[in-house]
């Protein structure tokens, strides 16, 4: 789930007035904004002309400029995303404010609900643009690879695939929020009654339990057809004692190799295949992939995660409160507009930080849970064939388990144009850095590739990172109940 960009346009939908530093008057606002939203476009447009240009001039160069492109790409996402910021920050957000307040009676003047969806409207806008540029720069990569235009999207089965993740993982959540905003300051009353907030707990437990229910026809994706693949799937699953609602599949035109977990409960979880996962990889190696997304449920990492960013967004809660009470009165009044901003910063760099490190290490705990998938109970085996008998329940680690999720990972990087196996050249620092940004939640792939290559070595070296991560998650669970507990005594329970 990305969930920086849920917690951007979180915040930009946050129920706080926005600043307008540079005193511009909603007219000006309005033109600035559309002004910077004009460029973003633009630039979207310039590259997927470059790509379609330099594509039609000579195929042979899509092995040149597809990388190009996609580092381009990611570039400009995070530009478009930075300038959507600062024509927020800059007047936009304050114009928005100024422009949608309705008189609500008793409460008086406020937002109209489900007008802070307005304010990060122009990132929406250029995400959309953004997609529909892309299209024609991915079609003439697609001809210059097969010479032929079969099988790819038209336009707008392109802009719906990305319309579809959009929605699930980014406007849901935000639409919830959203719509628990505007009923604070509709009906003020209502929400602060002790029957709402137990009806709202309920209902969020609800949601989070049957969303994966949702997945399927949002995503448009389709059962695992029956044939070798799904039984061999079936039958490892058995094997690891792993219960699945249904197993799926999601056609991408090639586009993706992925493969992802949903859901917590057995009656609503599906382990979903893209369709260039499945034709690019063997046998032995989606066991693994499977083994790995199967090692997330045994080790409950969602609904960790699911507490986790719960007590998190408490204890930020209650700081902000705590904030307020001992320094709101000694801000002067020129930074007193700006105090939303730097909360919502340091909340970003939490997430980065903390959730990161937890995500990495929950997903290299996956990762040996993917080499048991497919290992037999000699560590130092030189390979199977069809009298070889797995371990039972994914018990032990062997080398060709290892070297399965290994070949796995390194292919799945080059599917999706990242970098594969360990570094030719020793990183620097920066290289580092940039890898561990572009996979804070993952990990980059060479780390991952290279602690394997340890647990090949030293079998045991699963149990002991199984252990040590277990002791992580006891201790970040703790170090936030210490802190709520902490504000709970300042604030007095009651208040708290």
């Amino acid at each position: 789930m990305p969930i920086l960009l849920v917690l951007a346009v979180a915040a930009a939908c946050s129920p706080v007035p926005w600043p307008n530093p540079l005193d511009l008057g909603v007219r000006t606002s309005v033109l600035a904004t559309a002004f910077a939203t004009a460029l973003s476009i633009l630039l979207s447009a310039l590259l997927s002309a470059w790509v379609v240009r330099s594509l039609r001039r000579d195929p042979d160069r899509r092995t040149a400029v597809q990388p190009w492109y996609a580092k381009l790409r990611r570039r400009l996402g995070l530009l478009n995303l930075g300038l959507a910021g600062l024509v927020i920050a800059g007047g936009w957000g304050s114009a928005v404010w100024q422009l949608f307040r309705i008189d609500l009676g008793p409460q008086g003047m406020q937002l109209a609900p489900g007008a802070e969806l307005l304010v990060p409207a122009p990132y929406f806008l250029t995400l959309v643009a953004g997609w529909v540029a892309n299209f024609f720069a991915e079609r003439a990569v697609h001809r210059a690879r097969t010479g032929g235009t079969d099988g790819f999207w038209t336009l707008t089965e392109f802009v719906l695939f990305y319309a579809r993740q959009f929605t699930l993982l980014i406007l849901v959540p935000i639409l919830l929020y959203v719509a628990q905003q505007g009923l604070v300051r509709t009906v003020p009353s209502v929400v602060a009654s002790s029957w709402f907030e137990v009806s709202t707990v309920a209902i969020g437990l609800a949601v989070f339990l049957l969303l994966p229910r949702f997945v399927k026809p949002l995503l448009g994706l389709t059962t695992l057809p029956a044939g070798p693949t799904r039984d061999r799937l079936e039958a490892t699953a058995r094997r690891l004692k792993f219960r699945t609602t249904d197993l799926l599949l999601w056609s991408t035109r090639g586009a993706i190799a992925n493969a992802m977990i949903v859901g917590v409960v057995p009656w609503a979880r599906y382990v979903v295949f893209t369709d260039r996962l499945i034709d690019g990889l063997t046998p032995e190696e989606l066991d693994a992939v499977f083994g790995h997304e199967a090692g997330h449920a045994r080790h409950y990492h969602i609904p960790y995660y699911a507490a986790f960013f719960l007590l998190s967004a408490s204890v930020a809660t209650v700081g902000l409160t705590l904030l307020d009470h001992f320094a709101g009165r000694s801000i002067p009044t020129e930074l007193a507009e700006w105090m939303t901003l730097p909360p919502l910063a340091a909340m970003g760099i939490y997430i980065f930080l903390v959730f990161g490190l937890l995500s990495r290490r929950c997903e290299r705990q996956a990762d040996v849970d993917g080499c048991r998938a497919g290992s037999c109970d000699n560590p130092n085996c030189q390979g199977h064939d069809d009298s070889t008998v797995l371990a039972p329940h994914g018990s032990a680690v062997c080398r060709t388990g290892v070297q399965a999720l290994v070949c796995a990972l390194d292919r799945v990087a080059l599917l999706n144009g990242m970098d594969g196996l360990l570094p030719r050249s020793k990183p620097t620092v920066l290289s580092r850095f940039v890898a561990i940004l572009k996979a804070w939640q993952h990990g980059p792939v060479p780390d991952r590739i290279e602690f394997l290559l340890r647990l090949s070595d030293d079998p045991a070296l699963g149990d002991r990172h199984d252990c040590k991560v277990r002791r992580f998650r006891i201790g970040l669970m703790v170090g936030l109940l210490l802190v709520l507990a902490a504000c709970g005594v300042v604030l007095e329970w009651i208040n708290l």
